[in-house]
């Protein structure tokens, strides 16, 4: 009697073939990405004519349900999106990219250098104006629209899931860094308004500026793991190492 074949599971590279993209939803809801594009545009129209009606009443209301425990949670949850922090995040999530795939951790650079001057840019050409000093809890710097702490946090701690995908292949892994980033993300931008720093348009454009941002990350870091060859004897150039470490595992 023949003993029967035990067929192994197959195991799915998770940097390859992550369990979820943007494309991939966009591909199934063309919608998401105009209608990201349309909101964000009409809300910096609005921010920079002062047509946000809402803003203010909203505000007003976020800054009276205040409480010590929360004021304290909003402080401690903003920290994770300061300059520093986000700083040393990025740094963090590359050197660990690089050890595994030198293309990821150059598009993770060139990311976290693209945005500030994004950010910048932005706040200068709507030029809006924070809410009052008085209401505030933290220093605020510059303009107002788009909240930079959330972008700062898209930037570096969002793309964990990217560098986990080379350690684990465990969807329930990568799902969990997954759910935590984005949550932290919109922690992050809820906390600048009950901080007193931002008007509540400036942190859902730039949630929208976020969804938009994640689009253009996933197509950059594409364009990196397609340019230049992998012919033979190229595998072992540096800049294809990516491939190589996960086939020797």
């Amino acid at each position: 009697m023949v003993a029967p074949q035990v067929v192994a599971p197959q195991v799915v590279d998770l940097h390859e073939h992550p369990p979820m993209t943007l494309a991939r939803v966009q591909a199934r809801h063309a919608w998401i990405l105009p209608t990201a594009a349309v909101l964000f545009v009409l809300f910096a129209v609005g921010a920079a004519f002062d047509l946000l009606w809402w803003d203010k009443p909203i505000f007003n209301a976020v800054v009276d349900a205040r409480t010590p425990w929360l004021d304290e949670l909003a402080r401690r949850v903003s920290f994770f999106g300061s300059t520093p922090v986000v700083l040393v995040a990025a740094a963090i999530v590359a050197l660990l990219a690089f050890h595994r795939c030198p293309r990821l951790a150059l598009a993770i650079v060139v990311i976290v250098a693209v945005r500030p001057l994004a950010e910048w840019g932005l706040k200068e050409l709507v030029a809006r104006d924070r809410p009052p000093v008085d209401t505030r809890l933290v220093t605020g710097t510059g303009k107002s629209f788009p909240s930079g702490h959330p972008l700062a946090t898209a930037a570096s701690w969002g793309v964990l899931p990217l560098v986990a995908a080379l350690y684990t292949k465990r969807r329930v892994v990568w799902w969990s860094i997954a759910i935590a980033s984005w949550v932290l993300i919109v922690a992050v931008a809820a906390s600048r308004v009950v901080l007193g720093v931002h008007w509540p348009t400036d942190v859902v454009g730039s949630l929208l500026l976020v969804v938009i941002g994640v689009a253009g990350a996933e197509y950059f870091v594409a364009a990196t793991h397609s340019f230049g060859g992998r012919g033979p004897g190229e595998e072992n150039h540096a800049l294809n190492r990516c491939a190589q470490s996960r086939r020797v595992e």
